[in-house]
């Protein structure tokens, strides 16, 4: 689009999660625009861009209305919503042209809200009935609830749904952002590390978006908020409660005292029952319980 939209046009009265979102993007990008709320053809007709309303999807005329066949969908099979598509269109722009952002944030907020919205499940139900409370949850429960006599208007809890639509957007992006440059930091120090065993990172990082590059490394040392110091062991897969070198059974929920006769560091304070994770007042504590791991 050569010249910057001025009116940005969506449907009126209840709102989704892909509306919202598309309009948190669009004025982050165009913050000066306008946005309207209507199903009156004649007002879509004046839109710069107009999303999720309009019977038409023609991106160089600047209309995104995803309940057409033609919008497409993803190679996953899930179908665009209007954020989706507008996240294709101009989700890049949002991440100043950074494509591993881009991907990262469609992937973990973008392609869910697609699903949700074209009613494509993505999850498993454990428990019969239960399901999560997701971001559409959230971005649902903002309309106006009749039946509990709220008078607010849809097209002022649109607004706000569209205030908090933002932060999420910008808290995701600096959420994957962090990963992203964890990674490559976990990845060089396990490329420069003599005992790939055994990591010791300056602060904490992302470890699950590296367990598959590093597959001989068993723990992670890094600072805690606090000032001590944690280590991790390693699990076998990202998002997996296994690991692939658990703390030994007999440190596991001991009380410090006896956690430090046990190991013979004297620092030692924590080791979680799962055997998951341990933690020392010093770093060369935190590297000892690791080393010491590796032969119990």
């Amino acid at each position: 689009m050569a010249t910057k939209p001025k009116r940005l046009i969506t449907h009126s009265e209840e709102f989704h999660t892909d509306d919202v979102f598309a309009t948190a993007l669009l004025l982050e990008l165009f913050p000066n625009a306008e946005v309207v709320r209507t199903r009156d053809e004649a007002v879509i007709a004046t839109g710069d861009i107009v999303y999720d309303v309009g019977k038409v999807f023609d991106p160089k005329l600047g209309r995104f209305d995803h309940h057409q066949e033609h919008a497409g969908k993803r190679d996953t099979g899930i179908t665009y919503s209007s954020f989706g598509l507008l996240w294709r269109e101009y989700g890049l722009q949002f991440c100043e042209n950074d494509a591993d952002l881009w991907k990262a944030i469609d992937k973990r907020l973008v392609e869910p809200v697609d699903a949700r919205d074209n009613g494509q499940k993505i999850t498993k139900e454990v428990y019969v009935g239960v399901e999560p409370f997701t971001i559409d949850d959230v971005i649902t429960v903002m309309n106006p609830q009749t039946w509990v006599n709220e008078t607010e208007g849809h097209d002022t809890q649109f607004m706000r749904a569209v205030e908090l639509a933002t932060t999420v957007l910008h808290r995701v992006k600096a959420a994957e952002q962090n990963k992203l440059l964890s990674r490559k930091y976990l990845l060089d120090l396990y490329a420069e590390a003599d005992d790939k065993r055994v990591l010791v990172a300056d602060r904490k990082a992302d470890v699950a978006g590296i367990i598959l590059d590093c597959p001989e490394l068993l723990y992670v040392v890094s600072p805690r908020p606090s000032g001590n110091w944690g280590v991790l062991a390693v699990s076998i897969e990202p998002g997996s409660f296994v690991c692939r070198c658990p703390f030994p059974e007999a440190w596991r929920a001991q009380p410090p005292e006896k956690l430090a006769q046990l190991t013979k560091i004297a620092d030692v304070t924590f080791c979680h029952a799962t055997g998951f994770y341990a933690v020392a007042e010093s770093k060369q504590g935190a590297i000892a319980l690791a080393q010491r791991a590796l032969v119990d």
